[in-house]
């Protein structure tokens, strides 16, 4: 399914529009709304993917249906990029254009209930290219009149949509893709949403959950539909709520993940090959990001030298420096990091690279279902101290890695942040950082991308040597 009508006529997005006078009580409602631990955690639009992607839902549905029954919850909306993602498997175009409320999602936990993505009209074409495996759509328009909703007396009534179509001069002149945006929009010419906001009232209605209790990764939500008088739908916050389902990968994403670790990788060691003496963090950048585009990735970040980059101003002969990279692929984010030095090593650095590819080996053999990070972390810094006769020590840092960084649920139940001991299980994509960044000498890391198995786990990537020579 798919949507129609020009979102260019008039208003976009019809709460903005809104906005002036006695609409200022709707824009506050709405757009001011309180916030539920909503980490966007935004991303950017990459490369297309080639011919061997593969185009199948990301969403790991066993493990979404068993969270809302644990939560007691009857379904999922998404309104962050990233949830929004994961259950409509689509980057919209106005999301792209970082647009207030661009596009929502829907899961019900009944298995036999349709998702929903919620998307505008300006999406059709790239939807009818079948890209890629997409829930039910929602297509959204314009309102028509929607001078006449700054009577609050009206939110309750939904808008009528404006029902624009691009119409061809001459229908045989179409090609082939053409012919499948034409009959989209033609499927679309009527019924759609007049607004994102309406499209997910009707979302939510035509997934069973009018009188439901839905998790949100949004609060904004909430405010959303109690103004357009949706009461009889309750609302929890659900950011969490995703970070739990989403930490357990389905098939298709670990082989995005897998690709992700790849890619990301490969550009990260090209850049070090490519290291000369008197380079700034800023030639650094630049090349990482060329090598991660040559590699169908979109480069995020790199750490180079130390978390603040080289401590001398640009790269020096005979000191230690760490390299951190980030990059994504299909929006999942490789992670790899290395220690790497121009020229020969030092003795202190020779050491302690002894020392991190020990504490490697401890943190591999400790990684298995069951376990904690909390155990995990102990274990390896226990025999790093054993064996260091310095005492030295290095931070031990397990993390689930997605389509966030940090892919993972934080402690219910207060008002802040804080993160959780989790226990690693299979299919959990991470990596354990093992960095050491000391002020007046340098800096190591090392970090490999893996998925948890039934009995230990498998490398994403190449787990080659944690030195780099350049």
């Amino acid at each position: 399914m798919a949507q129609s009508s020009d979102p260019n006529l008039g208003r976009r997005d019809f709460f903005a529009a809104v906005g002036a006078g006695a609409a200022g009580a709707l824009g506050a409602s709405l757009l001011g709304g309180q916030t539920a631990h909503a980490n966007w955690g935004l991303i950017a639009p990459g490369p297309i993917p080639g011919k061997d992607f593969d185009a199948r839902s990301l969403v790991n549905k066993s493990r979404a249906y068993e969270i809302m029954e644990r939560e007691g919850i009857d379904g999922i909306v998404a309104l962050n990029p990233v949830n929004v993602f994961y259950l409509g498997n689509y980057f919209s175009y106005e999301l792209q254009k970082l647009r207030a409320i661009p596009s929502f999602a829907v899961m019900p936990r009944d298995p036999n209930k349709p998702s929903f993505l919620v998307v505008a009209s300006s999406d059709l074409w790239f939807i009818a290219n079948a890209a890629r495996e997409h829930p039910e759509i929602i297509p959204y328009a314009s309102p028509v009149g929607w001078e006449q909703y700054r009577d609050p007396a009206l939110w309750s009534r939904e808008p009528e949509s404006g029902n624009y179509m691009r119409m061809p001069e001459n229908t045989d002149a179409l090609t082939e893709i053409e012919r499948g945006w034409y009959e989209l929009e033609k499927r679309w010419e009527t019924g759609k949403a007049a607004t994102p906001e309406w499209g997910l009232v009707r979302a939510l209605r035509e997934a069973g959950l009018s009188n439901g209790k839905v998790a949100v990764d949004d609060m904004r939500i909430k405010d959303i539909l109690a103004t357009l008088g949706q009461n009889r739908i309750s609302c929890v916050p659900g950011d969490n709520t995703f970070r739990k389902i989403r930490m357990i990968k389905s098939d298709v994403e670990v082989g995005h993940m897998r690709r992700a670790a790849q890619a990301n990788q490969s550009a990260c060691m090209a850049t070090l090959a490519q290291v000369q003496v008197g380079m700034t963090k800023a030639d650094f950048d630049a090349i990482f990001m060329l090598e991660a585009a040559k590699r169908g990735a979109k480069a995020m970040w790199i750490a180079s030298g130390t978390i603040g980059g080289f401590r001398h101003g640009t790269v020096v002969e005979g000191e230690a420096m760490m390299v951190d990279a980030v990059s994504q692929f299909n929006y999942y984010h490789g992670d790899f990091g290395r220690t790497w030095c121009v020229g020969d090593p030092p003795k202190e650095l020779q050491e302690r690279i002894r020392l991190t590819s020990m504490a490697r080996e401890e943190a591999h053999d400790a990684l298995r279902p069951g376990v904690k990070y909390s155990e995990l972390r102990e274990k390896v810094t226990a025999a790093v101290k054993q064996a260091s006769p310095s005492g030295w020590t290095m931070g031990v840092g397990p993390h689930s890695v997605g389509l966030q960084h940090t892919d993972q649920p934080y402690r219910d139940g207060l008002p802040f942040v804080v993160q959780d001991d989790l226990t690693f299980q299979e299919g959990m994509t991470l990596t354990i950082d093992l960095p050491q960044i000391e002020i007046g000498w340098g800096a190591t890391h090392l970090e490999d991308l893996v998925v948890v198995t039934k009995d230990g786990f498998e490398p994403l990537a190449h787990m080659d040597e944690p030195l780099v020579i350049v």
